[in-house]
């Protein structure tokens, strides 16, 4: 049985720190998205006290201050994701909402029963699959993945059902999600942890998946690996570049007790039901970091954060403490760049970055205050922007138009 316990409490706690609902894809092309005439930003945020949590709009990243003082909207919707000016959410009757909003309202679109899966923020997650096609996941008490596929146009969901990964044998679950689609083929890589003792079996697995039959599965593991960037759902931890589809193991001291495993980037190449077997990029001195978050940033890098893993003494130490810095990773070349801005706050499992062509905008909580830093990818030269003025926590920065 899925040890709810320790995990889901962790995750829950974790979660309302940091408001950590977020999505594993913005955009069909996050690196070049398609240019209006009038930009529109959006952050979901905590301000107040007592801490509420508000969706608050900006046009420019660049410059002034946004504030929830007489600004945003107040809102008690569970935001999942986002994409093309419309929000998805779930409300406290279980629905999934379809929404807009800007600083004073909200106006829902469409409302509709959340019933053709067992949807739980500890076990689920999702993928975009197109601009029309919103693929939601989960894990059905930790054994069964289950799978219900929304044409967001209509409202309507197109297909649902299991997804015949073997189940875990007894005694055990499965844990730590990362998905990304190369193709029509689906790629899942996961973890198993023991009930009794909630450490994982050392190991991971890649499911890989015809889509959209969501059959023909094969299943393979790599036990150089034990713990997947996990939570998809409210941060990126897999992309695809040139038909490759690359992955982040992320161990986290508050998500596993397993210790001495690498924070690395593993890959599975264009049409292979395994992953490959001589790449390994380790991000870290594993004994002294933490590398978290996978943000595809194009031409075969991503935005990572590198935590001081000597300094987290416990699950807020993520969500309280100056110990987080930025790289640009190639995963190609295997190096990485630091990005010149203040150490933050973690924020771990946030969407808190945006890529823009050449521009990479990262929302952070410095001893500063909380600022949108603009990073160059080809001069690397890392400028102070907007303010976010009063606010406590964001757990998702994202363009709506």
């Amino acid at each position: 049985m899925l040890k709810t316990n320790k995990n889901q409490i962790l995750l829950v706690a974790l979660m309302f720190a940091m408001l950590g609902f977020s999505s594993c894809s913005k955009k069909s092309d996050p690196v070049n998205p398609p240019e209006t005439a009038e930009k529109d930003y959006s952050f979901l945020v905590t301000a107040g006290t007592p801490s509420a949590t508000y969706i608050l709009h900006a046009a420019s990243l660049t410059e002034g201050t946004a504030t929830t003082a007489g600004n945003g909207v107040e809102t008690d919707l569970t935001v999942v994701t986002a994409k093309g000016g419309y929000y998805y959410a779930t409300n406290s009757a279980g629905n999934l909402v379809k929404f807009t909003s800007d600083n004073k309202k909200i106006t829902t679109v469409k409302e509709i029963p959340f019933n053709k899966i067992s949807w739980a923020y500890w076990s689920s997650f999702y993928i975009w699959k197109d601009d029309k096609t919103l693929i939601f996941f989960s894990v059905n008490g930790g054994k069964q993945y289950e799978y219900a596929t929304l044409n967001v146009e209509t409202m309507t969901f197109t297909a649902n059902g299991n997804i015949n990964i073997p189940v875990p044998p007894t005694g055990y679950y499965y844990w730590g999600n990362s998905a990304t689609f190369v193709g029509n083929k689906l790629y899942i890589s996961y973890t198993s942890n023991a009930d009794a003792t909630d450490l994982s079996v050392n190991e991971s697995y890649l499911a890989a998946i015809d889509y959209p039959a969501m059959n023909n599965i094969t299943v393979t593991k790599d036990a150089r690996f034990n713990f997947p960037s996990h939570y998809t759902l409210h941060m990126p931890g897999a992309f695809n570049y040139n038909g490759t589809a690359y992955f982040l193991n992320s161990p986290t001291i508050w998500s596993t007790a397993m210790q001495n495993k690498p924070f690395a980037i593993y890959k599975v190449n264009n049409g292979s039901t395994a992953v490959d077997a001589n790449y390994f990029y380790e991000l870290t001195d594993r004994t002294k970091e933490e590398a978290l978050g996978l943000f595809n940033a194009g031409n075969g890098k991503a935005i990572v954060k590198i935590v001081d893993k000597t300094q987290i003494d416990g699950s807020s130490a993520y969500s309280t403490k100056f110990i987080t810095d930025y790289y640009v990773v190639d995963v190609v070349s295997q190096t990485k760049t630091k990005i010149n801005m203040p150490r933050s706050v973690a924020g771990a499992y946030t969407e808190n970055v945006i890529v823009e062509g050449d521009h990479v905008y990262i929302a952070a909580k410095t001893a500063d205050g909380f600022y949108i830093y603009q990073y160059s990818l080809s001069s690397q030269v890392a400028k102070r922007g907007l303010k976010l003025d009063g606010v406590n926590s964001l757990s998702r920065f994202e363009r709506m138009k």
